[in-house]
């Protein structure tokens, strides 16, 4: 009877999944327990720690805006705040800013303050500055503002870590002030690196999936150091809010922007000339290469320090300066911020032989950075056959990289070598505004007020420099 009873018994324990544990084992599980409690508590003692050292330096940013196109162009990169009476205006547009220096610079998105007429900046404290100052980077969608400080106060700032140690899974914060809730704390973790986005092409992101809202722009992500690691840029959403997709911007491109911007007032990078691709299975065999790494050389344009070197199509470059280079981007972001005027060494492979060269690095030409800002955006443009010309209309990037804000009109991509807008004295970068006297706003415009142009009485081209300068040039039949 006794090995019958046992078995029912054996049976009801598995049925009801009774667990058979001694008293030693309940005392290891009691343990445990207690260790996975004091391994959260710890956790929540970095995250309260990382966010004490930064949160005094986190701001809000107030963008009053010029006119009321200005507010409803901001309302397509930034959802508006609803206001209540007695709030803030209507027009005004707020983010967030990370103050990395004492002396009351901030640095945060570009379109957190594009077209502001007016900069306000709100610490946590309450303290409140005005803007005397900005530069940005539309390239990067950057900006860094300086205040108006007294001189003898210092503010509270935040560090810069190194966004290139950060790994996928690894623990992160942003800070912001989404919907006007000031000092906001979302957690999570790094969800990919090497993100590219297309509104923003000089650089790769960090995408991650603590909490980003509208509001949070120009904000930090960082590291339970309380580092900065990256600035909190866009996120993909079907509704407008947080979806757990968020792109922040490396803190190792922001900090070389804001530090290029802060000495020199603009960003200076230079420029190798050579179109890449990614390598593909498809490459590697056809190449009979032996290694996976590196990036291929599709062509070099012509008179740049890529063709001087000798780079050639089928080339696959391995490293610029030592680095490895395993991704375009990767070598985009090597080379932009070369030193100018100087050698640097490539290793690439060639028909199976590797090999090593230096090339002088030089500044980038306007006609790339323009040709840069129009790459995978829905651009107008138009090749004026008659006039030698290649025009797109102009996009706020082209625009402000230009420092042609707030203008309207066609602006010159490329002129044909020995053609008539060149000899005429058009160059590339100019925009031009109106044809006979016809503004010419878009591409329809200019078709139109062309059409009814004619060259053998001469056509006369309202045209502005960048920068501002203006100037009518005419291009006549014999040109």
């Amino acid at each position: 009877m006794r090995p019958k009873i046992i078995s029912f018994f054996l049976i009801l324990l598995l049925l009801f999944n009774i667990p058979l544990i001694s008293g030693q084992e309940r005392m290891l599980r009691s343990e445990t327990t207690e260790e996975v409690q004091h391994r959260a508590s710890e956790l929540s003692a970095a995250f309260r720690h990382a966010s004490e050292r930064v949160i005094p330096a986190a701001v809000k940013i107030v963008s009053r805006l010029q006119t009321t196109e200005d507010r409803e162009a901001m309302q397509l990169q930034i959802p508006a705040l609803k206001t209540l009476p007695g709030q803030r205006n209507p027009g005004d547009s707020a983010g967030t800013g990370i103050l990395i220096d004492p002396k009351g610079i901030v640095l945060t998105n570009n379109h957190v303050i594009a077209r502001a007429k007016e900069i306000e900046v709100e610490l946590p404290d309450g303290r409140k500055y005005y803007a005397k100052k900005y530069r940005h980077d539309p390239e990067t969608d950057l900006a860094v503002i300086w205040l108006d400080v007294p001189e003898k106060e210092d503010l509270p700032y935040a560090v810069f870590g190194d966004s290139d140690t950060m790994e996928i899974g690894d623990w992160v914060l942003a800070i912001g002030n989404p919907f006007e809730l000031d000092s906001t704390v979302s957690a999570g973790i790094i969800s990919a690196k090497g993100r590219l986005l297309r509104q923003v092409r000089r650089t790769e992101f960090l995408q991650t999936d603590a909490a980003i809202n509208p509001g949070n722009s120009g904000g930090p992500l960082i590291n339970l150091k309380g580092e900065i690691i990256g600035i909190n840029t866009a996120i993909l959403s079907r509704t407008g809010t947080n979806q757990g997709i968020g792109f922040a911007l490396p803190s190792n491109n922001a900090q070389w922007v804001a530090q290029q911007i802060i000495a020199k007032g603009k960003v200076e990078r230079a420029w190798l000339g050579v179109i890449t691709k990614a390598l593909t299975p498809w490459e590697i065999r056809r190449l009979e290469l032996k290694q996976r790494n590196g990036v291929l050389v599709e062509y070099s344009l012509q008179n740049s320090p890529a063709e001087e070197a000798g780079l050639k199509e089928d080339d696959v470059i391995l490293s610029f300066d030592g680095q490895p280079v395993n991704a375009v981007y990767q070598l985009q972001r090597l080379t932009e911020r070369a030193k100018l005027n100087e050698e640097h060494e490539i290793i690439f492979v060639r028909a199976g032989k590797r090999y090593k060269i230096t090339v002088d690095m030089k500044p980038m030409p306007l006609s790339v950075g323009l040709a840069g800002s129009v790459l995978g955006e829905s651009v107008q443009s138009y090749v004026d056959t008659t006039l030698n010309l290649l025009l797109v209309q102009a996009t706020e990037p082209m625009l402000a990289r230009l420092r042609l804000n707030g203008r309207q009109g066609l602006i010159v991509l490329t002129t044909i070598p020995g053609g008539r807008a060149e000899k005429a004295g058009i160059n590339v970068g100019m925009l031009i505004a109106k044809v006979d006297g016809k503004s010419v706003p878009t591409r329809n415009a200019y078709i139109t007020a062309r059409n009814e142009s004619d060259l053998s009485n001469g056509i006369t081209l309202d045209v502005v420099l960048p920068g501002g300068a203006e100037q009518k040039i005419v291009i006549k039949l014999g040109q």
